[in-house]
């Protein structure tokens, strides 16, 4: 069910736990849990927060790249409606954001999968790549953007069977790659510690963080953002009432793009679930460690573990899968995972001893049982799309734009691309799912120990 997922060797996490937690306003905003692509950012003016009865012709909930995308092309095609988007925190703060910034646009995990769903998922993530970087240049949103490509690494000889199983795929598809042995690909990171890897060029490198403020930033005149601001209740029906802890919106129809926190409104509870991931990332290199650690100014790698070099010079390592919908880490964990990251760049890159990290964070993603998502209408006027299983950059993207003209009667070729690839297979009830999903953290995080 998630055997390709990363994973370390920290037992069940010491993260803190919603009954734990009272619900304080400075939760939303909290900066201790902020990814680390926030909080380089400039700070922001306070947010607007929806309050009072309010009603809207379309609402979407969720101000991830799902959402941004799904509000906007609301508002493109009903230029006189009142479009009204809804976020928990602050756009770049939540699930969107607390990813490695990969927009990865060859079919993820492509070996699990058959040949025209592949071929479904390289249309999608090809056309959502293109309206992101469509929106970055019209708009000259500042986020790192880099199309650098895309690096699948193995550190052990005996992986090269994966490689292969993903190059055979890749060719299957008519994608784009290259093959990397060791010395080839330590002339571009900087280190002899990969053995080989698999190269996709057109994988864009990005602070995804920055890239969501940006379109959050530009959107049309006719979107009205409220932040901060957390549904509690969707009472459905002829109207759909949005009840929110300071107000509420009535409206006809509503577009659900929440990632794994649609389970807290008690939807898709046996067809999605959550994990999160954590990284940190480091302080500016210095001019001696870059002299030192050499290869290309940018670039990233996935495999068992995430790494990446940043066009602002700094180290990001992600490492660390657990199953848990809260993002918030106890001072203790994250202590822990700054030490895992830390020793695991220095074995990478030994010039780098004296690194240190600024940020640690988790990020939460959506999982589902068979890798597919979920798009279309949940009832009358509720339609949603999440469950993207870690690539949700360009999915997201091109599923929010397709969702509003799904929700609005359209047809065409990508949206019957998205309804294809949806579908998740029903979960079993817990605790029998928490088992079964921890079972297979251990058995993957043990299965490529050597790999980290």
């Amino acid at each position: 069910m998630i055997d390709a997922i990363h994973t370390d060797y920290f037992p069940k996490p010491l993260i803190y736990r919603n009954k734990l937690m009272p619900e304080l306003d400075s939760l939303h905003t909290d900066m201790n849990q902020a990814p680390g692509w926030y909080s380089i950012l400039p700070k922001q003016p306070s947010a607007t927060r929806l309050k009072g009865s309010q009603t809207a012709d379309w609402v979407v909930v969720g101000a991830g790249v799902t959402g941004l995308a799904a509000a906007r092309r609301l508002a493109e095609l009903n230029p006189e409606a009142r479009v009204v988007l809804i976020e928990n925190y602050r756009i770049g703060y939540g699930a969107s954001a607390r990813n490695s910034g990969f927009i990865i646009d060859t079919p993820h995990l492509s070996e699990k999968l058959d040949i025209e769903t592949n071929r479904s998922l390289s249309r999608m993530v090809v056309a959502g790549l293109d309206e992101l970087e469509a929106h970055v240049k019209k708009y000259a949103i500042d986020c790192e953007w880099s199309q650098r490509g895309h690096l699948t690494a193995v550190v052990e000889p005996k992986r090269i069977k994966n490689l292969q199983a993903t190059v055979d795929n890749l060719k299957a598809s008519n994608e784009d790659y290259e093959w990397l042995d060791k010395a080839a690909l330590a002339q571009i990171v900087g280190t002899d510690h990969y053995h080989a890897a698999v190269m996709t060029p057109r994988t864009v490198l990005v602070n995804p963080s920055a890239m969501c403020r940006g379109l959050g930033e530009h959107m049309p005149e006719n979107v009205e953002i409220f932040e901060e601001t957390r549904v509690k209740r969707i009472a459905s029906g002829t109207t759909v009432t949005i009840e929110c802890t300071e107000g509420s919106i009535k409206t006809r129809n509503v577009l659900l793009t929440t990632n794994a926190f649609i389970r807290e409104l008690d939807y898709l509870k046996r067809d999605v679930f959550p994990l999160i991931e954590c990284a940190s990332l480091s302080r500016s290199l210095t001019d001696e460690e870059l002299s030192a650690m050499g290869g290309n100014g940018d670039w990233g790698i996935t495999g068992y573990a995430t790494m990446r070099r940043t066009l602002s010079n700094r180290m990001l390592v992600r490492h660390g899968t657990f199953y848990s919908g809260d993002f918030r880490l106890s001072q203790g964990m994250r202590n822990k995972l700054q030490a895992a990251h830390i020793k695991g760049i220095r074995k990478r890159f030994p010039m780098l001893d004296k690194l240190e990290f600024e940020h640690t964070w988790a990020g939460v993603f959506c999982m589902t049982r068979n890798w597919a998502s979920f798009f279309g209408r949940l009832e009358p006027g509720l339609f949603a799309s999440l469950g993207y299983c870690g690539v949700g950059l360009p999915r997201g993207s091109i599923s929010g734009k397709l969702l509003a003209e799904y929700a609005m009667g359209a047809d065409s070729k990508l949206i019957r691309d998205v309804q294809s690839v949806s579908g998740p297979n029903r979960l079993p009830p817990e605790p029998f799912l928490g088992a079964g999903v921890r079972a297979q953290l251990a058995w993957h995080r043990w299965s490529h120990r050597t790999e980290w």
